[in-house]
């Protein structure tokens, strides 16, 4: 289903609607070379191992697999690892940034995602051994700027929960580029 991008004479923003059941005998999983194809991060900022579940303009699940050889947790902490929250704030946003796209259009060569706001809480730390789920969900569409929010999870009990924004601008938007 896609989100109702029109505005309403009474209404400034377009409501998601409810998650439904998923479709029987649709494939809905989105493996780690396939997601690469949604994202312009590369190794070693791409966060996400697979996408589990989704249903574009109302839900991503995705799934990080916390290794202790990863990089981020050989300086954080090496007395007692724990998985970086600033992390865990990239993964959600990747998660939205896939789901933005599945719900509007994919982007185009000239265009970026940019994360417009983030308000995190931290509630439990994430270990080496630990799979992380994000349950995504799609708040509403306002123009080029999409609303969504989530809740992490780690063998079902919430680590961290997430609200931000995202919105997709032309590169030539964005002023002289110095990259």
């Amino acid at each position: 289903m896609q989100l109702d991008t029109t505005p309403q004479p009474t209404e400034r923003t377009a409501a998601v609607p409810p998650a439904r059941e998923p479709q029987r005998g649709a494939d809905r999983q989105i493996g780690f070379s396939e997601l690469k194809k949604w994202l312009r991060h590369r190794h070693p900022m791409i966060y996400i191992d697979r996408i589990t579940d989704h249903e574009p303009g109302v839900f991503l699940r995705s799934l990080l697999s916390v290794s202790g050889n990863l990089d981020a947790i050989a300086g954080h902490f090496p007395e007692r690892a724990i998985y970086p929250g600033s992390h865990l704030m990239q993964a959600f946003a990747q998660s939205g940034i896939i789901l933005y796209q599945l719900s509007t259009s994919p982007l185009a060569d000239d265009e970026l995602t940019l994360i417009g706001s983030v308000k995190s809480r931290f509630t439990s730390p994430v270990v080496p051994g630990d799979q992380v789920v994000f349950d995504v969900r799609a708040d509403r569409l306002v123009g080029t700027t999409f609303f969504f929010s989530c809740q992490a999870t780690v063998d079902g009990l919430t680590v961290a929960a997430f609200r931000g924004t995202l919105t997709r601008r032309k590169v030539s938007d964005l002023g002289r580029q110095l990259w």
